[in-house]
């Protein structure tokens, strides 16, 4: 197969209690193309659905993280009607719902660009770690198009203003000025990337699987309300967590240990 018929691949793996996710079209810096965003959604699902598999990192092939959509494909499908275009949006939306709504949590692991798509799947993630030599932008515009299936989840991980300036210039940035607006968690020299990427992703695999789920889905929505609903959700979940079987067991031996 020629390179301009190869598509990126997406591989999964499952060991010690974490799902390892690896976007991989290295000599291409890991593009993603629809039938790309389809395999991504498809290999999350089955994480989610693996009861080994406690958390999932997430993570390109190479020395790139992800140059985002295919322009290939796109430059293709630029003269399609609008009815398919439509329907091929159907996969990126997908795609970004399912980070969105995972009960396990996901890791991303940024080893040097990620830009576009790949930048908003970042944004989508629950942690992310990035090394030094990590880059991040939504250079859409330059080209006449606009980051859109990201922008949900870039406004809620950086905020409107910062959201809009990497719309609109296009800019490229840092692994440091990343961290600075929230769009990853924090930065770490390229030789630890992996260490720190497992020590996480161990560290959240050890809560137990309800807690962990519901405690997403609490996040999640606490997140959206204002103070008094949030206050209000929190005292409706609050059942759900009283009555967990981890929370049982988690207070029993909490008490052994300390007699």
């Amino acid at each position: 197969m020629s390179d301009e018929e190869a598509t990126t691949q997406v591989e999964l793996s499952v060991a010690s209690n974490i799902a390892r996710i690896v976007i991989s079209f290295p000599e291409r810096r890991n593009p993603i193309g629809t039938e790309t965003a389809a395999r991504l959604t498809a290999r999350l699902l089955e994480a989610e659905s693996d009861p080994q598999a406690r958390a999932i990192i997430l993570t390109g092939a190479g020395n790139s993280f992800s140059s985002g959509g295919d322009l290939r494909e796109f430059l293709a499908t630029t003269t399609a009607m609008p009815t398919e275009h439509w329907q091929s949006g159907e996969p990126w939306a997908a795609l970004y719902r399912t980070l969105a709504r995972l009960s396990k949590p996901i890791v991303c692991r940024v080893m040097g660009p990620a830009l576009a798509g790949g930048c908003g799947i970042v944004a989508s993630c629950d942690f992310a770690i990035a090394s030094e030599s990590a880059t991040f932008g939504t250079p859409e515009a330059k080209i006449g198009l606009f980051p859109l299936f990201i922008l949900p989840s870039l406004v809620r991980a950086v905020g409107r203003r910062h959201a809009l300036d990497l719309a609109l210039t296009g800019r490229t940035i840092t692994a440091s000025e990343a961290a600075e607006m929230g769009l990853i968690n924090r930065v770490v020299p390229d030789a630890d990337l992996d260490a720190e990427v497992d020590k996480l992703a161990q560290q959240l695999a050890t809560i137990g699987p309800i807690t962990m789920s519901m405690g997403k889905r609490a996040f999640n929505e606490i997140a959206e309300l204002d103070f008094d609903h949030g206050i209000e959700a929190a005292r409706a979940m609050r059942v759900a967590f009283m009555g967990s079987p981890e929370l049982q067991a988690g207070i029993a031996k909490f008490l052994s240990k300390s007699r």
